[in-house]
């Protein structure tokens, strides 16, 4: 998910600086002596160089939440923060001094990368914030590590979720909802309403009609219905054209 991260990221800053794909390069490998050397571009540099699980946002207990329609849960995941160090490199000091100032003040001008240029992949996760991490770190350490040559740099933290991808299911999807009515003094006698619910992964199914012999429902936002029906029933979806689905004994109806 690094990548992902690192795609949001550049997305945001070209945006808010703004970097031009055409005039700047973006590189996250490290800016050690060799990589520098082979530089014929203005580029920004974005180097993740630390990662550590947060402590100050952890959180704990279990969480629910809905995955392609099911309803999940899992333990709350971890956080981790991630720095990088971003130092622009050109070969003419003012240009070099006022891509620096952009990113400095997109930066500090936002303490999250909105979800806009927030990659899809990390859709289901919390918000990535970004801060400039406060001095008296060791960030000027890493230049050193790398034989990079001394250079200003802005010392950014993103703290986001981790998907550990142990989530379970919390029940099976909902096919169907009955009610059942009985006579306590003729116990022989009952009667049973069931209601069946459906989806429908069609274009277009959004607001159509379902229609059965005891009554009809519309699709939802999220191509689901909920309609009054017995086993053996059809159902009309009024596609075009109309599709016709019959009521299983058990269970829903999915229409693809």
């Amino acid at each position: 998910m690094l990548e992902y991260i690192d795609e949001s990221l550049e997305r945001f800053l070209r945006a808010a600086v703004p970097l031009s794909a055409a005039d700047v390069d973006v590189s996250f490998e490290a800016p050690d002596r060799t990589w520098s050397a082979k530089l014929n571009r203005p580029t920004i540099n974005m180097f993740l160089w630390d990662i550590k699980r947060s402590t100050e946002r952890a959180r704990s207990g279990v969480e629910e939440y809905e995955r392609d329609g099911v309803r999940m849960r899992r333990m709350a995941l971890p956080r981790v923060e991630l720095r990088y160090l971003l130092s622009a490199w050109t070969n003419d000091h003012a240009d070099e001094r006022a891509l620096l100032g952009g990113l400095l003040r997109a930066v500090l001008g936002s303490n999250e990368i909105p979800a806009e240029h927030v990659s899809p992949e990390l859709a289901d996760l919390s918000s990535l914030t970004m801060s400039l991490t406060r001095s008296g770190d060791t960030s000027m350490d890493v230049f050193k590590t790398l034989e990079g040559q001394l250079k200003p740099a802005l010392d950014v933290t993103i703290v986001t979720d981790i998907d550990t991808g142990m989530g379970g299911a919390t029940a099976q999807p909902v096919g169907e909802i009955a009610i059942g009515i009985a006579d306590r003094d003729n116990p022989g006698t009952a009667s049973r309403s069931r209601r069946v619910a459906g989806e429908v992964r069609v274009p277009g199914a959004v607001g159509c009609a379902v229609l059965s012999p005891h009554g009809s429902a519309v699709i939802d936002a999220n191509g689901r219905f909920l309609i009054r029906a017995a086993a053996g029933d059809e159902l009309t979806i009024e596609l075009q054209p109309p599709r016709v689905v019959t009521v299983p004994p058990q269970g829903g109806v999915v229409i693809t």
